[in-house]
């Protein structure tokens, strides 16, 4: 006997899928076999399980294919059926040119014009009834065709065979359970900037995606923000051995800390996630669409988001997007200008990474209801901040020129000294005044015979370890601020420097344990497995 199941339950990780099934079964009293639709071919064969009530005895479980059931194909008899229909349409198709023949009379000298006139003015009428009935034959063999289709994609899926023992007769509840790969969630976030001195409103969703073949309609879903790691073997803890370190022999070299300026904050380019240019328009007083948002749960290992209300996931859509949670953070705003890489700024909020509890994502970014593109957000990097670019700043006009270097020979320590200068100007062409962090630098040496001064840093603040220089200064509107920056760089006359810039890699270092994906954080933005 097969019996059939629905899906009303679907627990969702980050890249796997646990599908809870229900139905129920007629039994009589003893011994029986029955197989339980459901799975799907994407399916762990080794991974369901099937529940009845206490009284129900399983006495062999198994998965078995269709063939395996003795029973009659339901694909054959829709078969015969859609070969009737296509019978009906070629009889009736045959009949119209018979009508249409019978309705020439040039050859036929035994029928008379009375009986000709009659016979030609039924003809339109019984063609037209001929071809409404056709027109519904095919409608129907379009109907029966995707029952086919449907019924020929069952019959290909792997069935449950359960050997029961019942003690009464009587109609029985059960429940299946499995897992597949065929399903996965990423989160997705909308940061909302409503004014300097107010926190960033952030909105975090999710796409679902699920390629399993069957549409879930009307499902309580569950995400889940890793995956079920109890498969994973244990590590192995290695003995520490200790030995003497023989330093190979290495020629000094000179190493410039001209860095990449655009790596900001946990790693982020910002220069490469610069939004597109803001867009004036004149927004209706509207209010944003609000939907009930996610049950949240800390589980053993995991977050759990529980979704309100049952929901369709449809199999190979582009995403089912759902509403997780949203809260307030607070944020520092700066305009964040790098003249040295680009001569353009940027609105920045500086974010403390504890204050954002979520995983790292892209995010799409809103300027007072104004769409202004579309970032990364990384909160797991190992800074205590970090920086989102909320979009170009087009108030700002950013100029940065390089004076004429100057190089000297200091004749009694043997020695060439150069000196250079640059000179920044900020014109803020808003009415209002605008705060700004400008960011520069200056090279790092690495060999003691080369000593690099900072002369002239306008109020900067110097990280002696990197080079980077930080002003925060306020440009008034309408008005414009000046900075200059000069060093110099001293080393043995009869050497070259030899200059090379340090990049920060974007997507770090680390590799996932689990997937194999770049990790720059705590947890991987994949599958969302702890980095080690």
């Amino acid at each position: 006997m097969v019996v059939k199941s629905k899906a009303t339950e679907v627990s969702v990780y980050r890249n796997s899928v646990s599908v809870t099934r229900v139905g129920s079964v007629s039994l009589p009293a003893g011994r029986s076999i029955i197989f339980i639709q459901g799975m799907s071919k994407s399916a762990k064969n080794d991974s369901f399980s099937v529940k009845f009530p206490t009284e129900i005895h399983a006495v062999n479980i198994q998965v078995v294919s269709y063939e395996e059931t003795g029973e009659d194909l339901e694909s054959e008899k829709i078969a015969k059926e859609l070969s009737e229909l296509n019978y009906n349409v070629e009889t009736y198709s045959m009949l119209i040119e018979l009508r249409k023949k019978n309705g020439d009379f040039s050859s036929r000298k035994d029928i008379s014009v009375e009986d000709q006139e009659k016979y030609l003015e039924s003809l339109p009428e019984k063609l037209f009834g001929l071809r409404e009935t056709i027109n519904k034959l095919i409608d129907e063999k379009e109907k029966v065709s995707e029952k086919l289709k449907d019924a020929e994609a069952e019959e290909e899926k792997p069935l449950i065979m359960v050997e029961l023992e019942c003690e009464k007769e009587g109609e029985y509840p059960f429940i299946l359970q499995y897992q597949e790969n065929s399903g996965s969630w990423e989160p997705k976030y909308e940061v909302r900037f409503t004014g300097e001195g107010n926190p960033l409103d952030v909105y975090m969703k999710a796409k679902i995606m699920q390629s399993s073949g069957e549409d879930w309609k009307q499902v309580k879903v569950t995400l889940y923000t890793g995956n079920p790691s109890a498969s994973q073997s244990i590590p192995s803890l290695p003995s520490v051995k200790l030995s003497i370190y023989e330093p190979p022999v290495e020629r000094a070299r000179g190493k410039g800390a001209m860095m990449d300026m655009a790596m900001v904050g946990g790693g982020q380019m910002m220069a490469a996630a610069a939004a597109s240019p803001m867009m004036g328009m004149n927004m209706m007083n509207m209010a944003m669409m609000q939907t009930a948002q996610a049950t949240v749960s800390e589980e053993e290992t995991m977050t759990a988001f529980e979704l309100p209300d049952l929901r369709d996931l449809l199999s190979d859509t582009d995403g089912n997007i759902a509403n997780l949670q949203s809260f307030k953070v607070d944020a520092k705003y700066n305009s964040l200008c790098i003249p040295c890489v680009k001569d353009t700024s940027f609105l920045t909020a500086t974010i403390t990474s504890a204050d954002w509890p979520l995983p790292a994502a892209n995010a799409a970014i809103y300027l007072k209801e104004v769409f202004a593109g579309n970032v990364y957000v990384n909160p797991d990097s190992e800074e205590e901040t970090f920086i989102l670019s909320l979009g170009q700043d087009e108030r700002l006009n950013v100029i940065r020129k390089e004076l004429p270097c100057k190089t000297q020979d200091v004749f009694l320590k043997n020695q060439k000294k150069k000196s250079h200068e640059y000179a920044v100007k900020i014109t803020n062409k808003s009415s209002e005044s605008i705060k700004v962090l400008i960011k520069d630098t200056i090279p790092v040496s690495t060999d003691k015979t080369i000593t690099v001064d900072a002369t002239e840093l306008s109020g900067g603040v110097i990280n002696e370890e990197n080079g980077v220089i930080d002003w925060e200064v306020e440009v008034a509107g309408k008005s414009s601020e000046e900075i200059k920056l000069a060093y110099t760089i001293t080393w043995p006359k009869d050497k070259q420097i030899n200059r090379s810039t340090d990049y920060v890699p974007v997507a770090g270092s680390k590799k996932c344990p689990s997937c194999g994906a770049s990790v720059s954080g705590k947890f991987c933005p994949v599958c969302g497995a702890p980095a080690k």
